[in-house]
């Protein structure tokens, strides 16, 4: 066992600012999902009195069933998200991971109802561990302030010469990354931007270069 206890069995070591900070949006994602949870059972027991005396029909009934079946799933899919930090370093879409954040995000009670759009679409490949680059996303997500669903606040990922950036706009944004954005990044080998709020990390391109592939 980990004399650190700011190190779990298989997380990374962050300072106590760092890992408070974790702790705070693994509660509030867990406050969002119990609440989701609830609302899927509520959503469930209609669904038994509507069979029991059906006024719809059942190609109905089976989509509604199947709605909820997903939106269960995507809670699970949530919390799995926010758990174990297991994995090594293996090549990344940005844009797949995007996906999973995306889920975590609709359950964090500062952050749904689309405050905050990750705009992915120019992002190259790059080599991290999976779990490590959403929750830098989750970071940097949590640092924006003001948006709304129609005036969200964005991270844009973009590819700039040997690095990949996660920028946010200029709107709500503090001056710098958090202790734990900016712990991950170095964790990946990346580091904070300058000048702006976001992190940076080595392409996969850039990696495999130095490493002579």
């Amino acid at each position: 066992m980990s004399d650190d206890p700011h190190r779990s069995e298989t997380g990374p070591a962050l300072s106590a600012a760092a890992a408070a900070e974790w702790s705070r949006h693994v509660e509030s994602v867990l406050r969002g999902v119990a609440h989701g949870l609830n609302n899927r059972a509520a959503a469930l027991a209609a669904m038994v009195e509507l069979t029991s005396e059906p006024a719809e029909p059942p190609s109905v009934l089976r989509e509604i069933l199947a709605t909820e079946q997903q939106r269960v799933r995507d809670l699970v899919h949530a919390v799995r998200i926010i758990g174990a930090a297991s994995g090594e370093a293996a090549a990344v879409l940005p844009a797949d991971v995007v996906g999973d954040v995306g889920l975590v995000l609709q359950q964090h009670p500062d952050l749904r109802d689309g405050a905050v759009e990750i705009d992915a679409t120019h992002g190259s490949p790059i080599r991290v561990p999976r779990w490590a680059f959403a929750r830098a996303l989750i970071a940097l997500a949590a640092g924006l302030v003001g948006g709304t669903r129609n005036d969200p606040r964005r991270i844009v990922i973009s590819t700039a010469g040997d690095w990949l950036n996660l920028a946010a706009d200029d709107r709500g944004s503090p001056a710098t990354a958090s202790a734990l954005g900016t712990e991950l990044a170095r964790l990946m080998g990346g580091e904070p931007l300058e000048g702006r709020y976001g992190i940076r990390q080595p392409s996969l391109a850039t990696l495999s270069r130095r490493e002579g592939r």
